[in-house]
């Protein structure tokens, strides 16, 4: 700011400049919390050419960089250190990737913002890893890889934030992989399924509408690792003094230990109906099953039922929409829906019991589970080997999934400070998951203890490690029942089926302006292409002007139905692999690249009247039961 300035008059203009920058830079909740508390760190001075640098005592802090002449652009972008955004600025010039800005220290990111207007308003920036994890899948938008570029002077002033970030920016990129994956095989069946059961939303509340209702009663997560034996009678206990929830592959071992849990969760969009069919307690437990679950699981048992939805990116805001309702954090597993639902429902202390997330003792599953039999070994690869049991490849061939058959070895931390244990990268993302979601809580709610009582397999930051017994031994008994949870249940409205079906209405015309949209784009994209062909500059620049309106007119009525992108996310994910095409030859390029945007077209107008046409047909079965039952709630 103006040096000749009052000191009073100074502090109130910095302030206000501090103001406004941070409403234009929209930063997450904790990273802003900490910029406005912190003090300002170094000062802005400037190079003997008028170039604004940073000062951090006497270290100077992002220089302009002149290595970065290009960006990988299927990569996201994240960049080490602010200093003052030359780096920033220098990778928007030769590209238009998003950017997300890792700022190791709040004092200096505030310094910059009290600095002068930004120009950085499209930039994403973090002060913290843990708002990095949770931007991370928003930001970038399934990409499997990512490039790290270091504003000078960072790394030497910050060397533990360096390593950390890197590590935490692996992870992140391998927990994306995983995800586009699942997504690629998934995603077309996760919205059908959702629609499939949506008349149960018209019958029974959400779980999630509970929120709040077990404030201080411990949860006990119940997963099918290798070590639940160690642990599994005393869940009988732990059923008194708690709500035991049983994903849908504990559940038979323990029906075997004879505990009957309050909860059994299950999101498997494969049908594993015939897994838990036969558990003697599927008629009396709580049915936590999520919406994207295989319809088929819905038929089964006749206990009482409470609906919950995970909060995917791609759905989420239309089912909160749907439902008034926020959607339970999840990363590739059952046990971080039932964590996230413990959470919403107040609980504490959260126990985690047989989530190994490892191969402990070359098993995949604990003794009494269906896949009991699984079993894993190390070839001369050094890979691991899954020899899967039969019941595991018949359930997923039936489906027309695919199981792993092969996993590097990932020797990881152990429970209780033993021996390092066998793990992978599938589970990888699910222990950053459990670790960041510790870190959240523990930020935003001290109070709520988190446990691994697991007995076994892997180390978990942020959990205490505790057996089982340890943490049993000093609670009350609270005599929560599957009925009591149902009888609370009672007290929430499920919703009217008129909103349910004026939901499914304003989706299908949704998915019908993206479809006109991409209709546009495709026809003038083949009119650009013809007109490439031509050779006439007058008529080049006209098709592609329009052809440029037409795109910007898709993408806001995309970004208004992220479910028709979901719809045929396979599709499109392999267009836009092959999308970069550069032959030397600018009127080829050219051609190559309206024909392509030509093809995106079509695939998007032959989805969006797919999702159409399936938003319809729930409506039109919705209204049919109603006009069959009558009492059903209208």
């Amino acid at each position: 700011m103006n040096a000749s300035a009052s000191p009073d008059l100074a502090e109130e203009l910095n302030a206000s400049v501090f103001a406004n920058n941070l409403d234009a830079l929209g930063l997450r909740t904790r990273t802003r919390e900490l910029v406005q508390g912190a003090s300002r760190r170094g000062r802005v001075g400037r190079l003997w050419d008028g170039t604004p640098v940073l000062d951090l005592d006497g270290r100077l802090l992002g220089m302009p960089n002149e290595d970065l002449t290009r960006t990988d652009s299927g990569a996201a972008v994240v960049v080490f250190g602010l200093g003052v955004g030359h780096t920033v600025r220098a990778l928007r010039s030769v590209s238009d990737t998003r950017i997300l800005v890792y700022e190791p220290d709040p004092g200096i990111l505030r310094t910059a913002l009290e600095s002068g207007p930004t120009d950085l308003g499209d930039v994403d920036i973090v002060c913290t890893l843990s708002d990095l994890a949770e931007h991370w899948a928003d930001f970038s938008r399934g990409r499997v890889n990512a490039t790290l570029f270091k504003t000078p002077g960072y790394a030497e002033a910050f060397p533990d934030h360096e390593r950390q970030l890197t590590e935490a920016v692996t992870r992140l990129v391998s927990r994306s992989g995983v995800n586009i994956n699942t997504y690629r095989a998934r995603a077309r069946t996760w919205i059908q399924d959702v629609l499939d059961n949506l008349d149960v939303l018209c019958e029974v509340p959400l779980f999630q509408a509970l929120a709040g209702r077990y404030k201080n009663v411990p949860a006990f997560i119940v997963g099918a690792g290798p070590s639940l034996g160690k642990n599994g009678e005393l869940l009988a206990e732990a059923q008194k003094k708690g709500i035991v929830i049983a994903v849908n592959s504990s559940g038979r071992a323990l029906a075997s230990y004879g505990v009957e849990p309050q909860v059994l969760a299950c999101m498997e969009s494969i049908d594993v109906s015939h897994l838990i069919a036969d558990l003697p307690f599927i008629d009396r437990v709580v049915r936590a099953f999520a919406l994207t679950a295989s319809p088929k699981t819905f038929q089964i048992g006749r206990g009482p039922l409470l609906p919950l939805y995970e909060a995917l990116p791609e759905m989420n805001a239309a089912l909160e929409e749907l439902t008034g309702q926020q959607g339970l954090s999840v990363c590739a597993s059952i046990s971080t829906v039932a964590f996230s639902l413990a959470q919403r429902l107040g609980c504490s202390p959260i126990v985690l019991v047989g989530q190994d997330l490892a191969y402990t003792d070359g098993r995949a599953y604990a003794r009494g589970t269906v896949y009991e039999d699984s079993r894993v070994r190390l070839n001369d690869k050094a890979e691991l080997v899954l020899d899967w049991c039969e019941t595991a490849k018949g359930t997923h061939e039936r489906a027309e999934s695919k199981l792993r058959q092969r996993e590097p070895l990932e020797e990881i931390a152990a429970w209780g400070g033993g021996p390092s244990v066998w793990s992978g990268p599938s589970f990888a993302p699910i222990r950053m998951w459990l670790e960041h979601a510790a870190g959240v809580l523990h930020d935003a709610l001290p109070e709520v203890r988190l446990v691994n009582a697991t007995e076994g397999g892997a180390h978990l930051d942020g959990f205490e490690e505790l057996t089982l017994a340890e943490v049993l031994a000093p609670l009350p008994e609270k005599n929560i029942t599957s009925g009591s949870i149902a009888r609370d249940a009672e007290t929430v409205s499920p919703l009217p089926r008129a909103h349910v079906l004026a939901w499914l209405e304003e989706q299908r015309a949704l998915a019908g302006k993206v479809e006109k949209a991409a209709e546009r784009m495709h026809r003038l994209a083949e009119r650009a292409a013809r007109a490439v062909e031509s050779g006439k500059p007058v008529r080049i620049n006209r098709t592609f002007a329009a052809l440029e309106r037409a795109e910007a007119e898709l993408k806001q009525s995309a970004r208004k139905s992220r479910l028709v992108e979901t719809w045929c996310f396979a599709e499109l994910n392999d267009k836009k692999q092959s999308a970069q095409r550069t032959s030397g030859n600018a009127e080829a390029d050219a051609l190559w690249a309206v024909q392509h945007g030509a093809e995106l077209g079509r695939l998007i107008k032959i989805s969006a009247q797919e999702l159409g046409a399936a938003f319809a047909h729930a409506a039109e079965r919705l209204a049919t039961k109603q006009q069959r039952n009558p009492k059903c709630p209208s």
